[in-house]
């Protein structure tokens, strides 16, 4: 059984499901949140401040800003919802079907390399539905399609200790709104699928999960998660009110979350070679 048939496989059998009609659910709130703030402000939103507003995240934990004891859980949502709705297919598979593909493939390594590539385009799908949501919603409200934001929102977008006006090129909102934010969902995806197979799913979830609450009490670019939020893109948060508001490098954060998805990888097809497949349960 070739590779090609075994990708197929995972595209038809992991691709094809009826969950990912959840993923609109993730975003529609905050998408028309923001949408109704620009109609009550006299302004159309841009498409650049639903996906920035949906990336938001949380200034730090202690930062001495008055709100930053509230939770992000829209932010949660969306980072949590990913997770869980990749979290089972591959030992799903592998106690299904997957045994038989493997012994027909001859090689582990396919297998799991499959199941790596399956893990990127759910997260790439899950993603292309929650943009297409902020789309649908822009037009609804008769906003413009451009990745960029306007500038009347910035203290709605960022929180409170913006200075001034603050206008994210195109380029910035590729980089903070889209690029960064899903390659940190993928490289979190990618984490959870490699720790099952050292530990039950739901531990291997609730890691990922600390992970993200790792990120709202610690700014660095080497923190998984950082790179989800735009409000702490250097872009975006100055020194201006201290040191402590300072954001970190965009480009920083998506170098890391990549080099940890590559480690996964690896990490996983070493782990797998040497996995007792019969052993392994959902």
């Amino acid at each position: 059984m070739s590779w090609i048939k075994v990708f197929a496989h995972d595209l038809r059998c992991g691709l094809l499901r009826r969950r990912y009609l959840l993923a609109p659910a993730l975003v529609i709130l905050e998408c028309f949140y923001i949408g109704d703030w620009a109609v009550a402000l006299g302004m159309k939103p841009y498409l650049g401040d639903l996906i920035l507003y949906m990336f938001r995240g949380k200034e730090v934990f202690g930062s001495g800003i008055s709100d930053a004891a509230d939770l992000p859980l829209p932010w949660f949502l969306i980072m949590g919802g990913i997770l869980l709705l990749n979290l089972d297919y591959m030992l799903y598979d592998l106690t299904n079907a997957g045994q038989q593909v493997i012994v027909r493939s001859r090689s582990r390594f396919g297998w799991f390399l499959s199941k790596c590539l399956w893990n990127l385009l759910s997260t790439a799908l899950c993603f292309g539905i929650m943009i297409l949501t902020a789309v649908l919603v822009t037009l609804y409200y008769g906003g413009e399609l451009a990745l960029t934001n306007h500038p009347g929102l910035s203290s709605l977008l960022f929180g409170p200790y913006v200075e001034g006006e603050i206008v994210v090129t195109v380029r910035q909102t590729l980089a903070a709104g889209l690029l960064t934010p899903l390659t940190t969902m993928a490289a979190l995806s990618m984490l959870q699928m490699t720790l099952c197979l050292f530990m039950k799913p739901v531990f291997s979830f609730l890691i990922c999960q600390i992970q993200l609450v790792l990120a709202l009490f610690w700014k660095s670019p080497l923190c998984l998660g950082e790179g989800a939020m735009a409000m702490r893109s250097s872009w975006v948060a100055t020194d201006s009110f201290g040191p402590q508001y300072a954001g970190v490098s965009t480009y920083a954060a998506l170098v890391f979350a990549a080099a940890v998805l590559v480690l996964c990888v690896i990490a996983g097809t070493v782990k797998f070679r040497h996995t007792d497949i019969l052993g392994l349960e959902e």
